[in-house]
This record gives C-alpha cells, sequence and structure tokens, in this order.
C-alpha cells in the first residue's frame, strides 16, 4: 500500500469517517487534457436567447442577472407526485426539468459535449443533476427501458462545473431534445428548504483520442493490464493493439531498470486481434511499468495477495462504511432512515442499521447478510497478517449482523426490505415514511441459518455466539417447516434481491447451510439434510456433457431443475457460487459419506466448465456468462422470474441475442455477456462466478482456477477494453458513477459493464445511469470473499506483507 493511503487510513480512524477521493487519476481528470479540434455553441449566458428553453416539473425558471439560467424548487413536497403508489414505496418528491428542443440535429460530427453547471442545493448530501437527450433518428434514443440517452452528474455544490461528456457512441443524427434537470430526495437533518441549479454554457465538441466505449479493442497503443497488479504464482500479461514494436519490457519503478524482456505475440481469438505480452516469469515482489518503444503504462505491484490487493480491501471496506444506514456517516449524511417502519404481529421496528443496498439508499436485507458474511470470512484470513484491518473487518461486520438480528421476529417472519430513493426526516407518522417489507420465507431463513452459523465460531464474544447458533438453528428449522409445506410454491417477493433464486439454487442454499450447521454441532440431523439437498443439486447438472460441433464437449454447469430444459443464468444479481459453496461444504464435512465421491465429481466437473467457459473471452480474464439453449424463453415462471420490468418484446429480443452470441449446437448457443433487458451489467456475475472458481480452485488445489478467480478482479480494476478501473479510487481512469443520494465514495463498485441493445460485446459509455453505473455495496462482499480465498491460497503472506511501497 502507498505510504498516502496508510496514512489516510489512521486519519480517518481506521475507517470511521470516509477516504478522502482523490480525482488525479479519474477518467474526468484525463478528459480535460483532450484537444478540441471543433466546436460548436448551443446555449451561453452571454450571447443566447433563454426563450428556446421550457420547464417542466417542480419548481419554477428563471433567467439570472448573468444570462445564465436557472430553476428552482423546494427540496420536500407535502405530496408524491402523480401516480406514484400511495404508500411512497420507491419514489422520490418529483422532479424538475429545463428543456430545450431541437429542430431534427444531426450531431454526429461532434463527439463530446461540454455543458457548465452550479448547484446550491441547501445541505443536501449530494448535488446530483441529469442530462438527458432524445434522438428520433434510426436508433431511438431513450430506449424501451430509459436507460441510454440519461447521464447522472455528481457536482462540487456552489461552484461552477465544467461536465464533459463522451458522446461518441450516443445515437444522434436527429436530435430533438436536451434535457437538464435533478431529481428532489427528500430532506434530511441538516438540508435546508429550496434547490437551485444553473446553466451557463453547452457547446458541442470534437476532441482527439476519444475514449474506446464499445467492443473488445482497447484504444491503439495503449496497453491494457491489472491496475492493482498481479500476485507473485499467478498469470501475468497485458494487452495491447497497434504497438510499433516486436517487444516489451517490464521496468522496475524504484531503480528505472529493466527487469525482463518479451515479445510480443499476434493472437486471434474468438472477439479479434490482439497483442499480447505475458511476462509470468517475472516474481520478484515489487512496482513496475510495461514499456513497449515509446508507450508506457502506469505502474502495478507483483507480489504476495497482501501485496497487491491490501488496499482494495481498505477501499472497499470504506464503501461499505459509507453505505451505513441508520449512522452518521460524516460528509456523506447523518442518522438516517429511521422512518422505515417494518410491523409484524402488533409490533413496529425501525428498519434501519446495516448498509444501503446501492445508489438509491434502498434497503435489502440479504444484500447486508451476504456483505456481513464476507467480512467475517475475510476477517479471519486477515487475522495473522494484519490485526489493525482485521479488528475493522470484525467491527464492521458486527454491525451488519446486529442488523440481521435486529429484523428477525423470532416465529420465522423477517423485515426484508424496503424502496427508499430519498433521504426522510426520521418523524415516524408523517407522509414521507416508507412501509418494509414482512415475509415468512423459507429461502431467506435457509439463507440466514446458515450465515449465522458460519459466523458463531468466528465472534469474539462467547455469549452472542452461543445464542447465535441457537438462532441458526431455529432459523433453518423455519425454513424446513415452511419449505415441507409449500415445497418451492411459495411465491418469490417482487423486488426483493431473492426473486430470480431457481429451485437447484434454493437446494444448493439449504444444503450449505444444513453443512455450517452440521459443522457447528455435529447433529446428525444436518448432515442428513445437507445430503438430501445436494442431491437435487447434482440432479439438476449436467454430467454428460453437450456436445458441440467440434468434437468436443460442455458439462459441469447447472440447471434452474431436475428437468434441465432451463440453464441456470445470472443476469443482475448473482450467487453462482452458492453451488459450490454446497458441494465443497458437503464434501469437506461428510467426506467418507458413500456420496463422497459424487460431491467431488460434480466439483470437478464445474472447474473443467469454468476453465472452458474462459477461453471464450480470452485473452481478457472476463468470464463469460454461459450457454443458453433457443426454447428458454418459452418458460414463462423462469424467465418471468429472471427478467424484472420486461414485455413481450423480450422474448422476441432473446432470440436476436442468442444469435449474436457463439452458435455451439443448433439448439444451443454461447453469451460472452448475458441474455438480459431492463438490468444490465455484469460486475455481480464475473464476481459470483469468480468466487465460485476460487472456491473450486482453493478446494481442488488447482492454480488455473484461482488464476480464473483472480482474472475477474484484474478485469475489474482495468483489465477490460476500456483501460478503466471500475473501483472508484483504485487504479487509474476510474470514473464517476451512479451514486444518487451519497455521492462518490472510494472503494464504491458499479453494477458493473453492459452491452448494447442486443449485441454480446462490452459496452461501458461515460453516460452514468442505472443499473450498470449503480454502486452496489453486495458488490464489496463479493470482491472481499474472493479476496479471501486468495489470501488462504497464498502461502507467501507475511505480517509485513501490508507495509507501505513508494506512494501510488
Amino acid at each position: 500500500m502507498s505510504e498516502q493511503l496508510l496514512r489516510d487510513i489512521k486519519q480517518t480512524g481506521y475507517i470511521h469517517r470516509p477516504l478522502p477521493r482523490y480525482t488525479k487519476h479519474s477518467l474526468e481528470a484525463a478528459q480535460k487534457q483532450l484537444e478540441v479540434l471543433d466546436s460548436r455553441i448551443l446555449f451561453s449566458a452571454k450571447e443566447s436567447d433563454a426563450s428556446r428553453w421550457t420547464f417542466k416539473g417542480v419548481g419554477e425558471m428563471k433567467v439570472d442577472h448573468d444570462g445564465s439560467l436557472s430553476i428552482t424548487s423546494p427540496t420536500v413536497m407535502p405530496h408524491w407526485p402523480e401516480g406514484a403508489p400511495e404508500d411512497g414505496d420507491y419514489v422520490n418528491f418529483g422532479e424538475a426539468w429545463l428543456v430545450q428542443r431541437f429542430h431534427r440535429e444531426n450531431w454526429e460530427p461532434f463527439n463530446r459535449i461540454a455543458v457548465e453547471l452550479k448547484a446550491d442545493f441547501q445541505g443536501t448530501p449530494n448535488t446530483y443533476v441529469m442530462i438527458k437527450f432524445r434522438n428520433e433518428g434510426v436508433i431511438p434514443i431513450p430506449d424501451i427501458y430509459f436507460r441510454e440517452g440519461v447521464h447522472g452528474i455528481n457536482l462540487s455544490n456552489t461552484d461552477w462545473n465544467t461536465i464533459h461528456l463522451n458522446i461518441a457512441e450516443l445515437p444522434r443524427d436527429v436530435i430533438t431534445e436536451v434535457e437538464i434537470g435533478y431529481f428532489i430526495n427528500g430532506k434530511s437533518h441538516a438540508t435546508g428548504d429550496s434547490m437551485k441549479l444553473s446553466v451557463r454554457s453547452i457547446q458541442l465538441e470534437l476532441v482527439d483520442q476519444q475514449e474506446v466505449t464499445k467492443g473488445w479493442l482497447p484504444s491503439p497503443r495503449e496497453i491494457v493490464f491489472s491496475h492493482s497488479g498481479y500476485r507473485t504464482d499467478s498469470a501475468k500479461t497485458a494487452l495491447a493493439q497497434q504497438l510499433d514494436t516486436e517487444h516489451f519490457q517490464i521496468i522496475s519503478e524504484k531503480s528505472g531498470k529493466s527487469v525482463y524482456t518479451g515479445t510480443i505475440d499476434h493472437v486471434e481469438t474468438g472477439i479479434g486481434q490482439f497483442q499480447l505480452m505475458e511476462f509470468t516469469e517475472v516474481t520478484a515482489e515489487g512496482r513496475y511499468y510495461i514499456q513497449a518503444d515509446e508507450i508506457v503504462s502506469h505502474p502495478f505491484t507483483i507480489g504476495s495477495s497482501a501485496k497487491v490487493w491490501h488496499a482494495s480491501i481498505w477501499k472497499s471496506l470504506n464503501f461499505v462504511f459509507c453505505e451505513r444506514c441508520g449512522y452518521p456517516v460524516p460528509g456523506i449524511h447523518g442518522t438516517c432512515h429511521a422512518d422505515i417502519i417494518a410491523e409484524h404481529n402488533g409490533t413496529k421496528l425501525a428498519f434501519h442499521g446495516g448498509w444501503h443496498d446501492a445508489g438509491d439508499v434502498s434497503q435489502q436485507m440479504i444484500q447486508t447478510a451476504e456483505v456481513t458474511l464476507a467480512l467475517f470470512e475475510l476477517a479471519e484470513r486477515i487475522g495473522p497478517i494484519d490485526e489493525d484491518l482485521y479488528l475493522r473487518l470484525l467491527e464492521e461486520g458486527e454491525w451488519g449482523l446486529d442488523f440481521l438480528l435486529k429484523t428477525r421476529y423470532g416465529d420465522g417472519y423477517r423485515a426484508t426490505s424496503a424502496g427508499i430513493t430519498r433521504w426522510t426526516d426520521g418523524r415516524i407518522g408523517n407522509m414521507d415514511d416508507c412501509a418494509a417489507r414482512v415475509h415468512n420465507q423459507a429461502y431467506e431463513n435457509f439463507y440466514c441459518s446458515g450465515i449465522e452459523a458460519f459466523i458463531q465460531s468466528r465472534l469474539p464474544d462467547e455469549a452472542l455466539s452461543k445464542r447465535l447458533l441457537e438462532i441458526a438453528k431455529e432459523d433453518f428449522q423455519y425454513a424446513l417447516d415452511v419449505f415441507t409445506e409449500a415445497g418451492f410454491d411459495q411465491k418469490p417477493i417482487f423486488w426483493e434481491h431473492t426473486y430470480q433464486t431457481s429451485e437447484s439454487l434454493f437446494m444448493a442454499t439449504a444444503s450449505w447451510a444444513a453443512s455450517m450447521l452440521y459443522m457447528a454441532t455435529q447433529d446428525e440431523l444436518y448432515a442428513e439434510k445437507a445430503v438430501e439437498f445436494i442431491r437435487y443439486v447434482e440432479q439438476s447438472q449436467e454430467l454428460e456433457g453437450i456436445p458441440l460441433q467440434d468434437g468436443t464437449s460442455f458439462l459441469g454447469f447447472f440447471y434452474r431443475n431436475t428437468d434441465k430444459k432451463v440453464i441456470q443464468h445470472f443476469n443482475h444479481q448473482a450467487r453462482e457460487h452458492l453451488y459450490l459453496q454446497a458441494l465443497v461444504s458437503v464434501h469437506e464435512t461428510q467426506p467418507n459419506h458413500g456420496e463422497a465421491a459424487d460431491w467431488l465429481q460434480s466439483i470437478q466437473a464445474y472447474g473443467l466448465y469454468l476453465k472452458k467457459l474462459s477461453s471464450y473471452t480470452a485473452p481478457y480474464p472476463m468470464i463469460s456468462s454461459g450457454l443458453y439453449h433457443v426454447d428458454e424463453h418459452l418458460d414463462e415462471r423462469s424467465f418471468g422470474h429472471q427478467h424484472l420490468l420486461v414485455d413481450e418484446r423480450a422474448h422476441d429480443d432473446y432470440k436476436l441475442q442468442l444469435q449474436e452470441g457463439v452458435q455451439l449446437t443448433e439448439g444451443m448457443y454461447l453469451r460472452r455477456f448475458p441474455a438480459w433487458f431492463s438490468f444490465k451489467g455484469n460486475n455481480a456475475i464475473v464476481l459470483s462466478t469468480g468466487k465460485a472458481a476460487s472456491i473450486a480452485g482453493q478446494y481442488l488445489k488447482d492454480q488455473e482456477l484461482l488464476d480464473i478467480a483472480e482474472g475477474q478482479l484484474h478485469w475489474i480494476v482495468g483489465k477490460n477494453p476500456f483501460g478503466q478501473s471500475l473501483m472508484y479510487g483504485e487504479g487509474y481512469r476510474y470514473a464517476q458513477q451512479y451514486s444518487v443520494l451519497s455521492g462518490e465514495m472510494t472503494g464504491e463498485l458499479p453494477v458493473g459493464v453492459q452491452t448494447f441493445g442486443n449485441e454480446d460485446v462490452p459496452y461501458w459509455p461515460q453516460f452514468n445511469n442505472a443499473t450498470y453505473k449503480e454502486v452496489w455495496v453486495g458488490l464489496a462482499g463479493k470482491w472481499m470473499s474472493i479476496l479471501a480465498d486468495l489470501y488462504a491460497a497464498d502461502t507467501s503472506s507475511t505480517a509485513e506483507s501490508f507495509e507501505a511501497e513508494e506512494v501510488r
């Protein structure tokens, strides 16, 4: 870690205040350096006619004394917007927009737009504004899901901000409208009564060296690599195109001397032609950069897991802390959401605590539970090498555990989620309150019982540990009672993050929970249930193999149920790792069982599946989404559970999306990105699959699987076609994200890289919108969970591993 980060960690009280945000290496900072080749003024406070603008929404528009346009609104309203749910579920208090219409203008000669904005949002935690475009040309914008053509910006409050937005991939052949405005997101303790947004200028620009935003090929003559670095014993590669040399060097940042010279290989894969630089032979710990002729990369680390990834853990922990709900996070919000109320059996509780789910500050109990699990899992691995980080992970985990216990009614019912998307005043009984959902769901209770059983042995508080084990046993029984009565027919809860759960994933989760309880209690009842449930999982796995046209076969993946008609996919939420967690746990706790050899075979088959799957995105480490059958969309039950907020058009688009993938057989396709519609972004998917790889790699002692797991981290921190780190504050060229109410947080991770329309190539526009750019606290949990396995597999970790290196 850098000396600066160590100082920051100490100055925040070991993350009891947010880490500072450094913009030096951000994408926005890089944009300011681009040369403007041509421009056209759309609006200027000095020259333009303000009468071309109109206003819609809550508030009023006026022309200020300097000629700039402004809109002013209250920060809260006495009623919900027209058409909103009566209970205020997942709504704010309205919107305010400046609107300028254009007469079918073609903006294709320009690739950037620059806008000068100033917000004066009194006491608002984050000054978030939006720009929306309407195109009525070949590709209409916005799209049917209102994802494309909308850009959100976190402004510096009360200052003039110049926003540079890359529009190279925006369909703009017939532009008819631009809107600039904001959401009215309510009042917290410190919020004032009004909010004002001013616009001083808008200019179309043509700039040189515009960012790559779509496709597999990186920018010409740019080296794509893992910004955080590479573990000593892992595979090490970097990518490029159009380098004018046949050799590259690895240079020591400290000495400035070359430690390795390699030949640049020219590789052709199913996704394109690349120049590949491999330097796996470099194993000496240190800071290095890659040089190919005059092209030089930023520095990165080679070393133990702790050397490479420790900084990202502190930053991920910072993100989790900043998402605390019901806790005053300095510089972000005060004690929040005390008036989000869950009611059951005549009693009420304030559904705040744990961590906000995402950029919209909604709450999901199961998301908090999963992050809590990851914190305890990683803390166990960190303990021997970094006591400070161990104690801080433990503390944050205990905060999450408190919410997990608080929201449990003790009769099978739990407060499970709330759609908030606003700040509230904390006073119970007025109109800005929100009702939390309360349910007795078998799946949630199985999952929570396993998490509780796992955590209980890792708690330093003996009394709480014993009580938590009793709670885990109770929750398992509640789940078993409901499942015995309803089976798989219990209706899932719309908007819950478990809505997509398949039968096979349900049984994997239940089996894992049983194994955790068996490990804790040695009660044979749990051993029997773990075996009973895992049989369903095995019966849902493809072990015979799907024969391919090239004579090989695909095997090891899972179907949604034992019918084996619909393959298990994840397109938003992702829990692929639970299959491997269940298989490894039952094999580890019952190695002498008569079916143990079958469980091991299932683990090995899945490992082979991941290795084969990885070849379709080489030379990038991002793992493909998986296999799809042409008729899966005809299964209305599974299709409806997998894809939210879609209509009949999704069925036609599903077929088109498969055609953009790789045809394996007459009825089977491989998609590198999921088949998806309204909800896009694959970080949860690659991290969950990466966790499955790390579980299998650790258990089988398979270095290739561990490399696949670490590769998903590499993808996120820069080894992607865009050369961007998706973790804010880690690596280089990280961009603003969709964090509407809290603003940018060091360590935040977005939902992830998406695709455009029905295509199957990566698409990462600068446009900042849900869902792909929305920050998601569950991703920090998955990040830390993979690192728990990599640290466990890394025998070179030492007490000195986290000490400061040269500043980066």
